[in-house]
């Protein structure tokens, strides 16, 4: 069944302190080593990615083997039943010429190589899996990339650079990968939109991760569900246009049940997290009512993943 990655970072709200089985993704940048040994909780599935995103901002980055070293160390914090390490990728929404984008796939596939030797001579748990990256620009990229990473000898793989397109490029995108690697071998990184998740469910992907929570949180929006939508808070300067909120909802998230009233103050960073918690918590409800809807029940599969504690 697909499932739902929370991105992660040192300065985010603890999901696991509230909901015990939420899977992790967590980026192998030095501000997040030893991050997760502050959680209460240790998260049971984790990936652990090479923070491309991060490091491509930079003047310099790290050597593979020192990304390497840092998603290692990681992995000694908690003692999770699967994890998948990502190697270090050339994302392409910085790249604007055919040229450019060409390069950065080449670069990817070579970082892959270089990462699964690294791999292969370190001991690790069996839990422990690589992922390879696919990254391409059309339909042919993506399967030559996805080709390439199959020869090389992966057998977990993550799709990126998505989230300059539109949805339903990155529907496309999705499948064609799917079609290359088989879904149930197939990640798909940043990607959350309500139609993309109708759609991976049908494709059948294993997995997908989203900021999306903690994002719009920092943004001062809140998600409720059933249906889905999205406000802004009344104190915040968002757009006249856009919907606002000045109160609660009735909800049954864990900051609800405490404080409804502490998601609306817009400031400091503490309140951010305690809004990013109740936005996991409506994403993950519409999550899972689009996959009880594809298994042709109506079910409440709410009390099986977000078991919050008490």
């Amino acid at each position: 069944m697909l499932e739902f990655y929370v991105g992660w970072s040192h300065s985010d709200a603890i999901f696991t302190n509230y909901f015990p089985n939420s899977p992790i993704l967590v980026s192998g940048v030095p501000d997040n080593r030893g991050a997760i040994r502050r959680s209460k909780i240790k998260p049971e599935k984790l990936i652990l990615d090479c923070g491309s995103v991060f490091y491509v901002k930079q003047k310099s980055r790290p050597t593979l083997k020192e990304i390497y070293n840092i998603q290692t160390s990681m992995l000694e914090e908690c003692r999770p039943r699967s994890a998948y390490l990502v190697h270090f990728d050339e994302p392409m929404f910085t790249k604007t010429t055919l040229s450019e984008q060409y390069m950065a796939m080449e670069r990817t596939l070579f970082n892959a190589y270089e990462y699964l030797n690294l791999f292969s001579i370190s001991v690790l748990p069996n839990y422990v899996e690589p992922m390879g990256v696919i990254q391409g620009f059309d339909e042919a990229s993506i399967e030559f990339s996805a080709y390439e990473l199959t020869k090389m000898g992966y057998k977990n793989f993550g799709i990126g650079s998505l989230l300059t397109k539109n949805h339903k490029r990155q529907i496309q995108m999705i499948k064609c990968a799917a079609d290359v690697v088989g879904p149930n071998n197939l990640h798909v990184f940043g990607v959350t939109g309500i139609p993309q998740m109708h759609a991976m469910v049908e494709i059948g992907v294993r997995s997908f991760d989203s900021t999306r929570p903690t994002m719009a949180a920092a943004f001062f929006q809140v998600f409720y569900s059933r249906p889905f939508r999205t406000y802004f808070l009344s104190k915040s300067h968002a757009k006249i246009s856009s919907p606002r909120l000045d109160e609660p909802l009735p909800c049954d998230c864990p900051i609800c049940r405490e404080n409804a009233a502490d998601l609306f103050i817009p400031s400091p960073r503490e309140y951010m997290r305690l809004r990013s918690v109740h936005n996991y918590y409506h994403l993950q409800i519409a999550f899972n009512d689009i996959v009880a809807e594809k298994n042709g029940g109506d079910i409440d599969v709410l009390s099986n993943v977000l078991r919050a504690r008490n």
